[in-house]
């Protein structure tokens, strides 16, 4: 069996619960996640395309598919946790910039370089591109929080208000031009 073929086995990503530290009506994995970031991030880019806003929509979508990648090896580490302070959040920054190769070590040398590097631009919010899907990752937590509110769960209200406030306070120069098309 190939390496290549070998990769292609693994669905690590449909095992990792996020959100593990609450109580959750309906657990979401990180490749069900990562579904809803790569939709998101389509219709973001149809919005921007709208507005001629350039951008390399190809390499968007691609960074979308990666942007969780280590968390088939570190999990979903809590928020809470991962942002206590600077030092544990420069650690976590360190070890999965450290272990990422290792998600994409089957591939073709140059396609595992072509996906670190993306998941490294996305991990550094190094480009637009990055930016666009580290917003279509903020709509879909919202997405996650809004379903978990709607049957009951309380747990999951304040980080809706939250990331709501914060959604709508982004400054990004090309979400300005979009902003009112998504969220009024």
């Amino acid at each position: 069996m190939s390496k290549t073929f070998e990769h292609f086995l693994d669905r690590s990503l449909a095992h990792v619960v996020r959100f593990n530290g609450k109580p959750q009506q309906f657990p979401e994995s990180v490749a069900e996640h990562s579904f809803y970031v790569a939709y998101f991030t389509v219709v973001l880019l149809h919005f921007l395309r709208d507005v001629n806003e350039p951008i390399d929509e190809a390499k968007t979508l691609k960074i979308a598919l990666v942007h969780d990648m280590e968390e088939a090896f570190s999990g979903d580490i809590l928020t809470p946790f991962k942002h206590y302070n600077d030092e544990i959040a420069e650690a976590v920054r360190k070890v999965n910039k450290e272990t990422i190769p290792l998600m994409f070590e089957n591939l073709p040398d140059k396609l595992s370089s072509d996906l670190i590097n993306l998941w490294t631009e996305d991990a550094e919010q190094s480009s637009k591109e990055a930016q666009v899907v580290k917003l279509a990752d903020k709509l879909s937590l919202i997405s996650k929080c809004y379903e978990e509110t709607k049957v009951g769960n309380e747990y999951f209200k304040p980080i809706y208000e939250r990331e709501l406030e914060k959604l709508k306070n982004i400054e990004h120069s090309w979400w300005q031009k979009i902003k009112n098309k998504i969220i009024d």
